[in-house]
């Protein structure tokens, strides 16, 4: 071959080479180039995982305060169980601790096993908010399997060994606890198992006391395990903003015992209702649903019949919606979320815009003769009192009556553009913007059909066949108490920050001025009789002066559903004190089945009961009228040593009558002994030598019995009585409930509930 050609071959070859060079260059420099530069993220997040152990540090979630900082809904330390995969020696060993974990923290072994399986996996939560005595079950478990493994090991071959558990680790966490347990359920709602808000107040607030995370992050070797300290950075976690409430414990706690008593004694099927608000500020001071649920566990069903219902459903699909289906009704807030017609206590809203528009005067006349015919209808809308009829009426007595034909001929007056405008300005058309989750909304008439129907004009003049949620109707009610003003409702008071300093404070707020102080001061005078003459008799309290109107109205929808026209919402809203209101005070039973359903006789009396607990509470003092003094309680003094004409001075300045048994000189004994409270009048017992029975007597059932025989059994008895309710009322009256039955010592004072029967009103 010529010099010429090899010349030739040697430089085909280096060129050759050369492409080949630049080529393979090229795709190293692109490889690269896509490894450090395009995936560049990616790798480094690998690489920062394979040297490095990232915990993360659990902040204390916000603690929940009432008004007066006592703590509803608190966070404590607990601990959280954590699993390193990629350290599990085999399939073997995964099973071992899967299966051991599993019992333990009873959970299930697939959902434990699914994660120990992760084998490229350096993070693993286990379970999150384990007590420590649960925590510690773990660790013996850890300890006592690596025991058994170096016992195993010792004396055989490396190959044979088998190695320890070193996957498993604890860490700090927190967990939510409701002191209270039930206590106000449905406003401070609940967490999940990584403690974020699920309902409530723990929702609505959940970014203010969740916290930020802390982070802590250690250098590890080649075998994955840590490196000293020195290798470690640390971020403190932040705790989560604390929350106070305009929620008072106490009134909340008078409101849930007396809703808990009504939904007992009526019976009632769907739940129970109540608010309690400052009529000046629209702050909740209590709220409450019946039913409820413990949100330390929220997902066990609490109604027991529904719980029987779930367990008779075999089909999985349907087992799980139904499910769903009772634990959404049984976290529902029902005075925020629900909506309902209004029945009669909307009429306060109808009498107050049309006094406002002067469409009526306290000197307007109405007639009833039981029902009212309205154009556009072909049957008579018939009055709750029908058959009977209320006749020739004044206002007063229309609204004391609760008439319907008299509110119809109102609303005609107010005529359906001003009705409509002023539905609007009570805030009903919308929602009241409460600062918690899940507000119903109103659904009412179409603005152009209502302009144009006079029946609906006619029935929503009485509140039927519209729908407004318990939230709405008190704070359209407050302002007709507090002078006019329409206030936007609001149950958080402040929030602090970690440490203590105010992060938001909620200040009353004015939305608007509905209707003058002149008609709220009428409204509130006419109102006060409603409960002192007219159909709100039962829920009188001595000494108190008491503004409110019943409520009964028919479930239609579901009564069509159902086939029963027996359904019905009852229901009483009242504010006191009736010349200087201070709180409102609504409460719903809805579905109640012990007949008669009304507001005057359903409701009402648990209205009485919250105003007697609450009102002292917030200070108000009674002011007694001389008939209410002489049932009212007084000490009984110490007469015991005296003579029959001492005694009988010190029995009589204090309003107590009494009588002798035994011829001795002196008072020897004393029924009832000193200090007792019994109602002023009441007999006393002086025993002038004779001895005083000593053995229990049997408390007579006085349910049913008029005032005076109530009375008149029980001192047979030996007895003292205490009435509440409706017992100057000149209706007919009857004892509804007493509070001790069986046998009581002798001298006891039996506290008696009378009802009027004849206030069958809505």
């Amino acid at each position: 071959m010529s010099k010429k050609a090899n010349s030739m071959t040697r430089r085909r070859i280096l060129f050759a080479a050369a492409v080949l060079g630049v080529g393979a260059f090229v795709i190293v420099a692109g490889r690269l180039f896509q490894l450090q530069v395009l995936n560049y993220e990616f790798y480094e997040e690998k690489a920062i995982a394979q040297q490095t152990k990232d915990t993360t540090i659990e902040p204390m979630r916000g603690t929940v305060y009432d008004c007066n900082m006592k703590p509803l809904a608190i966070s404590a330390s607990v601990e959280m169980v954590t699993l390193e995969p990629r350290k599990i020696a085999d399939d073997e060993q995964a099973q071992i601790i899967s299966q051991n974990l599993a019992e333990i923290l009873d959970m299930d072994y697939e959902t434990v096993y699914a994660k120990a399986s992760k084998t490229d996996s350096a993070y693993e939560v286990i379970k999150r908010g384990v007590e420590k005595e649960v925590a510690d079950e773990v660790r013996q478990f850890k300890s006592d399997y690596n025991e058994k493994i170096k016992e195993y090991n010792e004396g055989k071959p490396e190959d044979q060994q088998k190695e320890a558990i070193t996957s498993i680790y604890m860490a700090p966490d927190t967990k939510r606890y409701y002191p209270f347990g039930n206590f106000a359920a449905q406003v401070l709602g609940f967490v999940g198992s990584d403690n974020q808000g699920l309902a409530g107040i723990e929702a609505k607030y959940d970014s203010y006391l969740t916290g930020t995370p802390g982070r802590a992050i250690r250098a590890t070797n080649a075998n994955g395990e840590e490196m000293p300290f020195d290798y470690e950075m640390y971020y403190e976690a932040e705790d989560g903003n604390d929350i106070i409430l305009t929620i008072d414990e106490v009134i909340q706690h008078y409101l849930e015992k007396n809703l808990e008593i009504a939904a007992y004694d009526n019976n009632t099927q769907n739940q129970v209702a109540g608010i309690v608000m400052d009529v000046d500020t629209g702050a909740i001071l209590g709220m409450a649903t019946k039913g409820d649920f413990d949100p330390n566990d929220p997902f066990t069903i609490t109604d027991e019949q529904k719980a029987q219902e779930l367990a008779a459903i075999t089909d999985e699909e349907e087992h799980s919606e139904k499910r769903n289906e009772i634990l959404q009704a049984q976290w529902r807030n029902k005075a925020v979320t629900d909506t309902y017609d209004p029945g009669s206590t909307f009429k306060i809203l109808t009498a107050s815009m049309a006094l406002e528009e002067k469409a009526i005067t306290v000197d307007s006349t109405f007639y009833c003769p039981g029902y009212r015919m309205v154009e556009g209808w072909p049957q008579p809308i018939k009055c709750w009192y029908y058959p009977r009829a209320h006749g020739s009426q004044n206002l007063y007595q229309a609204i004391q009556n609760s008439c319907n034909p008299a509110f119809i001929d109102i609303g005609q007056a107010v005529g359906a553009k001003t009705f409509l405008e002023y539905y609007k300005a009570f805030g009903l058309d919308e929602p009241t913007g409460i600062d918690l989750p899940s507000e119903g909304k109103s659904i009412f008439h179409s603005e152009e059909q209502f302009l144009s129907n006079k029946v609906d004009l006619a029935t929503a003049s009485f509140g039927q066949n519209f729908q407004i949620s318990p939230l709405q109707l008190i704070t359209a009610v407050s302002a007709v108490a507090n002078g006019g003003n329409l206030m936007k409702p609001y149950i958080v008071k402040e929030i602090l920050d970690s440490d203590g300093n105010i992060v938001e404070s909620t200040e009353p707020t004015v939305v608007r001025q509905v209707i003058s102080e002149e008609t709220s001061e009428l409204m509130c005078d006419i109102l006060e009789t409603v409960v002192s003459e007219g159909t709100g008799k039962n829920a009188y309290v001595a000494g108190y002066h008491i503004a409110g109107k019943t409520g009964t109205s028919e479930k239609k929808a579901k009564q069509a559903e159902t086939g029963r026209n027996d359904l019905r919402i009852s229901s009483f809203i009242a504010f006191a004190p009736a010349d200087d209101p201070q709180v409102a005070v609504l409460v719903i039973l809805d579905e109640p089945t012990v007949q008669p359903v009304t507001g005057g006789i359903t409701a009402a009396p648990v209205i009485r009961r919250i105003m007697s607990d609450i009102l002292p509470y917030l200070g108000v003092e009674p002011t007694y009228t001389a008939e209410e003094l002489e049932e009212k309680d007084v000490s009984v003094p110490e007469v015991i040593g005296m003579t029959k004409t001492e005694a009988e001075s010190a029995l009589s300045k204090v309003d107590l009558d009494y009588r002798v048994v035994g011829d001795g000189d002196t008072v020897t004994d004393q029924l009832p002994s000193y200090g007792s409270a019994i109602p002023g009048g009441s007999q006393v017992v002086l025993y002038m030598g004779a001895g005083k029975p000593t053995e229990p007597v049997q408390v007579p059932d006085v349910t049913g019995l008029s005032v005076s025989a109530a009375r008149a059994q029980l001192e047979r008895a030996g007895l003292y009585m205490k009435g509440s309710g409706a017992v100057s009322s000149s209706g007919n009256v009857v004892a509804s409930k007493q509070n001790i039955t069986g046998t009581a010592a002798m001298g006891t004072v039996v506290t008696v509930e009378f009802t009027d029967l004849d206030q069958r009103a809505e």
